[in-house]
């Protein structure tokens, strides 16, 4: 399961280039299914993969990114071994989903809860928790985190973390100086939005409505 952290942050996204009149991209993709490894001697290909048969040929997948307006172009190229892809609605991973309003923040959300050996729940697992007003999630606007839990008698709680800082053993991952731990027992997503607007100076927690 893809954390919350992951869905939104760290991502990068295209440049268009200088003076471009109609921003916009064309996402395309191809796979060639039997594409020749060039080898320049040694051994016969080996994978640490134990799914990987692919050895000397292999199929690899091209992502084309086109700007139709300034012609700039984006070509990522990747090796399907051992990986699988599918179409899906974006409600399977969280991204793409608006975020919810509550408290004078932004929630946005994660992946949906999935059942594996915890209490199952229709809300998302988690929830990164932002300033008002943007229109793309980036590490400055970070303010709190939502996550579900479970309480005594294994009902869904929720905890939430505040004061963002950058983790001491994950590059690019936050770690937070505040957490509700004992505070309060939170036992809706807006209780614990309200927990972490609690704890933001008043310029960052104001715009509820916005």
């Amino acid at each position: 399961m893809t954390t919350v952290q992951d869905t939104y942050l760290g991502w990068e996204e295209p440049a268009h280039l200088a003076g471009c009149k109609r921003p916009a991209w064309n996402v395309d993709f191809r796979t060639d299914e039997d594409e020749f490894r060039e080898r320049f001697g040694g051994d016969a290909h080996s994978c640490p993969n134990d799914e990987c048969g692919h050895r000397d040929r292999y199929p690899r997948t091209t992502v084309r990114i086109v700007c139709p307006s300034c012609q700039a172009a984006v070509v990522v190229r990747g090796e399907d071994c051992g990986t699988s892809r599918g179409m899906t609605a974006n409600t399977t991973y969280g991204y793409g989903l608006p975020p919810r309003k509550v408290a004078g923040l932004w929630l946005w959300p994660g992946e949906p809860f999935l059942d594996f050996g915890r209490l199952s729940s229709d809300e998302p697992y988690d929830f990164l928790v932002t300033r008002p007003g943007i229109t793309r999630v980036t590490r400055a606007d970070v303010v709190g985190v939502i996550m579900q839990s479970r309480g005594k008698r294994h009902a869904v709680t929720w905890s939430a973390a505040a004061g963002p800082r950058d983790s001491k053993y994950s590059r690019g991952r936050i770690d937070w100086s505040r957490r509700s731990g004992d505070d309060a027992t939170l036992r809706s997503v807006t209780a614990a939005a309200k927990w972490i607007a609690a704890q933001l100076p008043p310029a960052e927690s104001a715009g509820e409505g916005r």
